[in-house]
């Protein structure tokens, strides 16, 4: 099981990122309104992969294309459409969780964009606000993590701990490019047959999103192809195992891989 087949932050030099990421915003839109499902965003995806993509790729130098495209994202994200244009319909997950609800104040969360919270600056030209998914649970989930060092596991390390400890991510030394396990994946895959792998992914994921890992993973060799690899995808946002219903599917999903086959 891997989740996900990338865990990065686009630097804004691929177009591929705003095709990544768009279902996941159309996701938390239709989210807000009621359940949804992925099946619920066969729309979406069907647009990113197809005329999304192509207008994209002729760059704002195509005034028409560019109008076209921003648009459309504009209707399919409810975002004013006039921020769209001046974007030219490209989001960036921090200029998407600012700017979907704006005129309430609020930002959408980066690792569950369906967690809402204030912009603590509304008025500043940049953004100047943390991660409503992640900055109000830092405190409750650090003290769950000490709990468990200390109580369960009676583990007693000197120091303090720190959630998401910003110094240890500045020390890791990824070699020459983005983390990524897509190489070690074919390699398996090939060296094992009765490998099988299941890719799971929250829907309100911005971070790493789940239409990104569905890409990746449609350039697979024909070996590597389903049933033996699988994605899934879940109501929630990184962590989407903390719903109870997502939890319990993503179980059931897993107890079906490991099943052996009929014969």
């Amino acid at each position: 099981m891997i989740s996900p087949v990338f865990d990065y932050r686009e630097s804004g030099t691929s177009l591929l990122q705003y095709v990544a990421t768009l279902p996941s915003y159309v996701a938390t839109v239709r989210g807000a309104k009621g359940p949804v499902k992925r099946t619920d965003l066969a729309d979406v995806e069907a647009y990113a992969r197809g005329e999304f993509l192509t207008d994209l790729v002729k760059g704002k130098v195509d005034k028409e294309a560019t109008t076209r495209l921003a648009d459309k994202v504009a209707t399919l994200t409810g975002i004013d459409q006039t921020v769209s244009r001046r974007l030219g319909g490209r989001f960036g997950i921090t200029e998407f969780s600012r700017e979907l609800d704006r005129n309430n104040g609020e930002v959408t969360g980066l690792y569950d964009a369906s967690v809402r919270g204030f912009d603590p600056y509304p008025d500043f030209g940049s953004p100047g606000f943390g991660d409503p998914s992640g900055e109000t649970r830092r405190a409750p989930r650090t003290s769950a993590a000490v709990d468990l060092l200390t109580r369960k596991l009676n583990w007693r390390p000197d120091g303090s701990y720190e959630l998401s400890n910003a110094a240890v991510t500045r020390a890791w030394d990824f070699g020459a490019g983005p983390p990524q396990s897509l190489f070690e994946l074919r390699q398996i895959l090939a060296t094992d047959p009765k490998m099988k792998v299941l890719v799971g992914h929250g829907l309100f994921d911005l971070v790493t999103p789940y239409f990104r890992s569905q890409l990746v993973l449609d350039q697979l060799p024909a070996f590597a192809s389903g049933p033996r690899v699988k994605l899934t995808v879940y109501p929630g946002g990184l962590m989407f195992y903390s719903r109870d219903a997502s939890r319990q599917a993503f179980r059931a999903e897993v107890e079906a891989m490991m099943k052996p086959a009929a014969k």
